[in-house]
């Protein structure tokens, strides 16, 4: 090579042009997975991490129960909380996500944090005196989980990385913290939550115990609550806004996935039914299901987590036993078709596993990250 070219690729080097450079920059996203917690082991919680990828591509219905699999152990993580006599056998714990960290958030104690993307478990934030983890819901908008929690949402903070309380030796650290909001303007069950495609605005569904529902916002950045009559959003749980449906997507109680149109922060009419649409095949049996969520994948495909009464349990009640229950994991994919009906694409993948169950009132739910 020639002076006056090695100059020109050490010029190049140096300005970040040369080709070793683009290799070492052209890293490889990290892979993305599911996070299953479950109530499978006596003394707490599971983490399982499952890569769809391993998942089959067709329906495991017909699958007797000696034929479905366990998960694989061990899992990523196991939590076992401290043991309360007074109400329950074990702390409730709160499970969250906020970019690649997943939370468990516990009554009086200081959370923990596992960063999926490192394997490392850190202590978070302690959780605030009139949060009740185990009843609530989280939502995480931008770089901040908000937290609604207590059996009539009286609870309301949000947790976010930041500066923290100087040290013992007077130097600044750095750590999770809570800030409590302003409370929500009712005292009843929701029954579903949404973020705004403008990352700052949150939507919730309450219900009464006559069965009234009415819809409200609250704006992350003026700290402020808003009424929208009496509509509810027209789905149960989380609704999941996907870019290329322009809709909230998420689950009814029949089982039929639904595409809600989203409504802007000022929207004060009500939520007519031609808003939404479903689709024609039910995901789930409400009959047999107990606890379904649905997990948002990204490009609008999702993750139903259902856990049903395994075949062979069907006769005997659950509660006596821990281990006739069947977790079924169902990725799939959505779109309209030429007539601007929802569908289910062609390409589904299911698969089941046979599980352990240790608390009543614990909903199995996955997370993509």
């Amino acid at each position: 090579m020639s002076y006056k070219r090695r100059r020109q690729e050490d010029t190049k080097n140096q300005r970040g042009g040369g080709s070793g450079d683009k290799r070492r920059r052209r890293r490889r996203p990290r892979k993305q997975h599911l996070y299953l917690v479950l109530d499978d082991w006596k003394k707490g919680y599971s983490i399982h991490k499952i890569d769809p990828d391993t998942l089959d591509d067709s329906n495991d219905d017909d699958y007797d129960d000696d034929d479905r699999q366990r998960l694989p152990e061990p899992p990523a993580l196991r939590l076992e909380p401290p043991v309360s006599r007074v109400p329950d056998p074990h702390t409730r714990v709160s499970f969250a996500a906020l970019g690649t960290k997943l939370f468990a958030l516990m009554n009086h104690r200081c959370g923990l944090v596992y960063d999926a993307g490192t394997a490392v478990l850190s202590l978070g934030a302690h959780a605030p005196a009139q949060m009740a983890c185990g009843f609530g819901v989280s939502v995480a908008a931008g770089e901040v989980l908000y937290v609604l929690s207590g059996r009539n949402s009286q609870s309301f903070a949000a947790m976010s990385w930041g500066p923290t309380s100087p040290d013992a030796m007077g130097y600044p650290t750095e750590g999770w913290s809570w800030k409590a909001l302003p409370p929500p303007p009712f005292e009843s069950h929701v029954r579903a939550t949404a973020l705004h495609p403008d990352g700052r605005t949150i939507f919730v569904t309450s219900t009464d115990d006559e069965g009234r529902k009415c819809t409200y916002s609250f704006d992350t950045v003026d700290s402020a609550w808003r009424c929208h009559e009496n509509w509810a959003l027209p789905f149960l749980g989380h609704g999941h806004f996907d870019a290329e449906l322009d809709a909230w997507v998420g689950m009814d109680m029949d089982g039929h996935v639904c595409a809600g149109r989203v409504v802007s922060p000022g929207f004060q009419s009500f939520y007519p039914d031609w808003y939404c649409k479903k689709t024609e095949e039910k995901m789930f049996s409400k009959q047999r299901s107990m606890g379904a969520s649905l997990t948002y994948m990204g490009a609008s495909n999702f993750c139903l987590v259902d856990c049903v009464v395994a075949k062979r349990a069907d006769r005997r009640p659950p509660f006596l036993s821990h281990d006739g229950f069947v977790i079924k994991l169902t990725v799939f994919g959505l779109k309209y078709n030429r007539r601007g009906e929802l569908q289910i694409k062609h390409h589904r993948s299911t698969r089941s596993f046979l599980v352990s169950r240790h608390m009543c009132d614990f909903a199995p739910k996955a997370f993509w990250v």
